[in-house]
């Protein structure tokens, strides 16, 4: 079944270049589901589902690299870095949610850096970006700090646009042939911001899915299946060909009205 945008221009496609990150890895297991029958951690789900993503999305002509190809720890700066070295187009974290309690459903999340403490944590992190570069911003750095919170506030809005599109295609997936197709409207969790840190630094429109929570026994059976990573794959795709798009597509600006940050 064809994707949404697939009549696009392929050398503009081929040209795009999307940095998915696999949230943990290494040392860093992320939540762990501990059962009767099996041990998961969030590291081999996010690792699984980004190859799922970047196999559908490389499908459709995009370029894709992945922070991390196998289990191994990797710093949370040096995640952005690679998207900002690469000059990625987008950049997309994946994870895992996890609650005592019985919470469900799906989250999408750009940064917040507007809160003052938000604020003194993005002022460390320019600050050690600015004085470890080779850009000789370091002699002025007033100036690159100034440049660096006019990127994010340019971000900020496709950023916001990009989760929408994302949170809308992972509640409402397309239908795989021969497979029910479940609605997710009814457990949908919204657009939120929060002081990811693994979004600061990225010189792209960034977001991160919580692609379920794996204490919850439906979502870990749905990141777990085979058709459940293609449907989140074939959703995460989907949304990055309508964001390509939008600015031609009033529907989808429309639709992109609708959306309200929690």
């Amino acid at each position: 079944m064809p994707l949404p945008g697939e009549g696009a221009n392929p050398t503009l496609r081929k040209a795009l270049h999307i940095v998915l990150d696999p949230g943990h890895g290494g040392g860093d297991e992320g939540t762990v589901y501990r059962g009767a029958s099996m041990n998961i951690a969030e590291k081999e789900i996010t690792l699984s589902l980004a190859y799922a993503v970047g196999k559908q999305l490389r499908n459709q002509g995009y370029q894709v690299t992945l922070t991390r190809e196998s289990d191994r720890e990797l710093a949370l700066p040096a995640r952005t870095a690679l998207a900002n070295r690469l000059k990625a187009d987008l950049f997309i974290s994946i994870h895992m949610n996890s609650s005592q309690i019985s919470a469900q459903g799906i989250e999408t999340y750009i940064l917040n850096h507007t809160t003052d403490a938000a604020s003194k944590r993005l002022a460390h992190l320019e600050n050690s970006i600015i004085f470890n570069s080779a850009s000789g911003s370091e002699k002025d750095p007033d100036v690159a700090l100034i440049l660096k919170d006019l990127q994010l506030d340019a971000n900020f809005a496709e950023s916001k646009q990009l989760a929408c599109l994302i949170q809308e295609n992972l509640i409402s997936p397309q239908p795989i042939e021969g497979e029910k197709t479940r609605d997710y409207r009814k457990i949908n969790r919204g657009v939120k911001q929060a002081l990811f840190h693994v979004l600061l630094g990225a010189d792209m429109p960034s977001v991160l899915v919580e692609a379920g929570f794996l204490s919850h026994p439906e979502d870990r059976s749905r990141v777990l299946s085979p058709q459940g990573q293609l449907q989140i794959g074939r959703s995460i795709t989907a949304a990055v060909q309508q964001f390509f798009r939008q600015k031609k597509d009033q529907k989808v600006m429309h639709s992109l009205g609708k959306c309200k940050i929690i």
